[in-house]
């Protein structure tokens, strides 16, 4: 007997539309699912603890709207997270159960079930058939400035609710000062990167290298490891801006960044100290790594594509164990030294201090 095609057509259809949880109605995916968990990834707000200005929020729309649950519910790729939660244990929950899934479809409208065992979407669905006992939702998309809808800000209640328009209009608020939070977070920490970075190169400012210096030098002090820090200058740098132009050295300069920061460990710290100089720190490095990572940055530059002709850097090299009677400052002053004494030498070469130097 042939097989009928249609036949496993239908079947392989209703394969693919059942889900993994039985009585659950999975939400489809919002046409911009890849984007919209881009950004949710980008706020870092997943598995964070508990914070009050959420939870103050979470209480207030309980309140608001009378219900004995209120939550800040987060879709991630395949869980209901809660930032917040009013009346529920629960930390999170799987995205095929979650009233919330189905909430963020619609990034304009407030989704209000006033009785979820008249709603086909929801009447076989655990949360409401289960111990929970779900009738009233009523949840708020949470929608940042991109129009993409991270998650709601939710109410529920055990029993049929009928949604006033002012505790709608009132959830539509408090929504927007949930998304208010992350936002500014964000901000904040772009600031902060914007602070710590040199513009022109994208390494490291000198604020952040002394920064950096101070808590590697305190990390490797406990753990009694060896540290590196190498001062490295444009040879003759001066000279290329006379010749090419202020613009070219700039240009230049952002080649050289990048040709040291390729050559360096994903661990290290490069910083533009000022002018043509770099600085870059080595954690757990002894002289022979560090000289063998001066080296690759040297040869590194000497192959590089530059546009108007190449050039070269010397390198000062320092490397400690903190101890007692050193401190951070001290390696700054030595890597100069060395800096100085690689100049004198010819230029275009690493020239490790040492006690005797």
């Amino acid at each position: 007997m042939t097989p009928d095609p249609s036949l496993d057509a239908n079947v392989s259809a209703a394969d693919a539309e059942a889900t993994a949880i039985p009585g659950a109605v999975a939400a489809p995916l919002p046409a911009n699912e890849a984007q919209r968990l881009e950004a949710l990834q980008s706020y870092q707000i997943l598995d964070t603890e508990p914070e009050q200005a959420y939870d103050d929020l979470s209480t207030l729309a309980s309140a608001i709207c009378r219900t004995p649950i209120a939550l800040v519910s987060l879709i991630d790729e395949h869980r209901q997270w809660f930032k917040s939660r009013v009346g529920l244990d629960d930390q999170e929950t799987p995205r095929d159960m979650a009233f919330c899934a189905h909430a963020i479809l619609h990034p304009d409208e407030t989704m209000v079930v006033s009785d979820a065992r008249q709603d086909p979407r929801f009447k076989d669905n655990p949360l409401v058939t289960g111990p929970l006992g779900i009738r009233f939702y009523a949840g708020a998309p949470l929608v940042n400035a991109q129009g993409e809808a991270l998650g709601t800000i939710c109410v529920i209640d055990r029993e049929p609710h009928l949604f006033q328009p002012h505790e709608q209009q009132a959830l539509q608020a408090l929504s927007r000062q949930v998304v208010a939070q992350p936002e500014l977070r964000k901000a904040v920490r772009v600031l902060a990167q914007e602070s710590l970075t040199d513009i022109l190169t994208g390494a490291w400012n000198r604020r952040a290298l002394d920064r950096r210096l101070q808590e590697e030098w305190n990390r490797h002090r406990r753990a009694g490891q060896s540290m590196a820090l190498l001062m490295i200058d444009v040879d003759h740098f001066k000279r290329f801006n006379d010749e090419f132009g202020h613009p070219a050295g700039d240009a230049a300069l952002a080649v050289v960044a990048e040709v040291l920061r390729h050559n360096l460990r994903n661990c290290d710290c490069l910083a533009r100290y000022g002018g043509e100089e770099f600085a870059a720190i080595l954690p757990n490095t002894d002289a022979e790594g560090a000289l063998t990572a001066a080296r690759k940055m040297m040869a590194g530059l000497e192959h590089a594509r530059w546009p108007l002709r190449a050039v070269t850097v010397s390198i000062g090299v320092v490397v400690q164990t903190p101890g007692p009677d050193l401190d951070a400052v001290s390696m700054i002053a030595l890597a100069d030294r060395a800096l100085y004494e690689a100049k004198a030498a010819g230029r275009n070469r690493a020239k490790l201090h040492t006690d005797g130097s």
